[in-house]
């Protein structure tokens, strides 16, 4: 035996393969924004954005065993006042709640905000059709004109993540420490 080495090379390399198909890195999936934009018509802020969403194998699997994904679109807006700082202004957040129905075979996502709007919601044959309508929301309602005081230099921000809280006790320890569970992008900036 080599001093300082393994006793056999192939050893080691058979170890590094394992390695590689058990972490959950190995499985496809992840998040991250990819455009933000906001508009302002009809006396209010909306929302256009697309962000790249694939989920892993777990998230499959859960939602095939009943367990509902809820994701959120956090969104920030904040204006610009020169000596005077920022102010964040007060806007909407939404929340795609996703759900497997194995009577139908058929994925819904269902879309609410913390001010209590909601829109209809949608079936899709495939999970990668229903994280698609997830990852591209149009015309998101965030806050009333009144609440953009023009002229202004505004900024905002925007991510999209998985809700740990909404997932059921059994999963949520999982969840907390397993990186296949760890989907939030980062933020996206943009100016308006």
């Amino acid at each position: 035996m080599a001093r300082g080495g393994f006793a056999c090379p192939g050893l080691l390399g058979m170890l590094l393969v394992i390695l590689s198909l058990w972490s959950p890195l190995a499985y496809a999936g992840g998040v991250s924004v990819t455009r933000a934009s906001t508009e302002l018509r009809d006396g209010s802020l909306w929302l256009d954005a697309d962000a790249r969403l694939e989920l892993f194998k777990d998230q499959a699997d859960a939602l095939s065993s009943g367990v509902q994904l809820v994701f959120a679109w956090d969104v920030v807006i904040e204006q610009d006042r020169g000596w005077w700082g920022t102010r964040e202004l007060n806007t909407d957040a939404w929340r795609a709640r996703l759900e497997y129905h194995s009577l139908s075979q058929l994925y819904r996502v269902f879309w609410s905000s913390s001010g209590g709007q909601s829109l209809e919601p949608e079936s899709f044959a495939s999970l990668e059709g229903a994280a698609d309508y997830i990852s591209h929301p149009r015309n998101l309602w965030l806050a009333p004109a009144s609440a953009v005081p023009l002229p202004g230099a505004y900024r905002g921000r925007a991510r999209l993540r998985l809700v740990h809280d909404s997932l059921p006790l059994p999963i949520r320890p999982r969840a907390l420490f397993a990186s296949s569970w760890q989907l939030s992008s980062e933020w996206y900036l943009w100016a308006f």
